[in-house]
């Protein structure tokens, strides 16, 4: 009896577990909402330089073709609203409208911090507590396949993320996203804008989609003027691993069509680095790599 007692109690423990570790993430999850929330109306407070590079690569990581970087600052149009526009090309070439006004280069660069919506991956249904204590809290997140037809493309993308979220124990902020694109919410089809040369665009595939492998740190700038009220949380580096179709002869971003060797590459690879400076501070804030 003592046997069949213990069996059972596993049983029931095994059937409740899991609706627990739901709602112990899903709580988390609230809590870091809330936090990311609170910490893009500090945006205000800060700008940023950007630096991009970009490199098609083999199986073993090994460099087929570098791109040339880019480099993009934070703008303020004349409503207050911000966009990343180019100030630099790694090859020379001179940006876009590097020389006009604000509205004006907001029209012809206007970057995400990020390809997918946080703020959506963070209300996910399907998390799961994969560890919690003082030191660090990670939430594990499955796709959800449950959304309708008629959810939003941002909504179908988020859903389509396997991903770990790292979250501060002290203010649940999300410092850290890593995961891949395993379901096809992302793919999307769209034309290309350029701005350099005059070409025959057809549609193309995004390069964030299913096979992309992904991470997104965020670091804390601390205000230094004492006031913890304006400090910022700011994607510091994101990687990118983007699977590489072979076939394909041409490279968009920025503005920009760039050749492709031809070549059997494995992985287009993007890396994005941040400085970022306090409106009102003497000297800029370098992230740690």
């Amino acid at each position: 009896m003592k046997m069949w007692s213990l069996l059972l109690s596993v049983l029931i423990f095994a059937a409740i577990c899991p609706a627990a570790e739901d709602a112990a993430a899903t709580a988390l999850l609230a809590k870091a909402q809330a936090a990311f929330a609170r910490n893009a109306a500090n945006e205000k407070q800060w700008n940023w330089t950007i630096l991009e590079t970009r490199d098609l690569v083999d199986k073993a990581g090994g460099l087929l073709q570098h791109f040339p970087n880019v480099t993009s600052e934070s703008v303020i149009r004349s409503d207050g609203r911000r966009c990343n526009a180019v100030t630099a090309w790694g090859d020379g070439r001179a940006p876009y409208l590097k020389n006009a006004d604000p509205d004006q280069r907001c029209q012809a660069y206007d970057a995400l911090s990020t390809p997918f919506n946080v703020m959506l991956l963070l209300r996910t249904r399907n998390g799961r507590v994969a560890q919690q204590s003082a030191a660090a809290i990670t939430i594990a997140v499955l796709p959800d396949k449950s959304l309708p037809k008629t959810a939003s493309y941002a909504e179908h993308c988020a859903a389509s993320i396997k991903a770990t979220i790292t979250l501060d124990p002290a203010t649940h902020f999300p410092t850290r996203i890593e995961g891949a694109v395993t379901e096809s919410g992302c793919d999307a089809e769209f034309r290309p804008v350029v701005h350099y040369e005059t070409v025959t665009r057809e549609p193309m595939i995004s390069q964030f989609r299913k096979g992309v492998t992904f991470s997104v740190e965020y670091t804390l700038q601390k205000d230094r003027f004492d006031n913890p009220a304006n400090s910022f949380w700011i994607s510091s580096a994101q990687r990118y691993a983007q699977p590489w179709n072979s076939d394909a002869r041409v490279l968009y971003y920025w503005g920009r069509q760039l050749p492709v060797i031809p070549t059997r590459g494995h992985q287009l690879v993007k890396v994005i680095q941040t400085t970022a400076q306090e409106f009102g501070a003497g000297s800029q804030l370098r992230f740690d790599k």
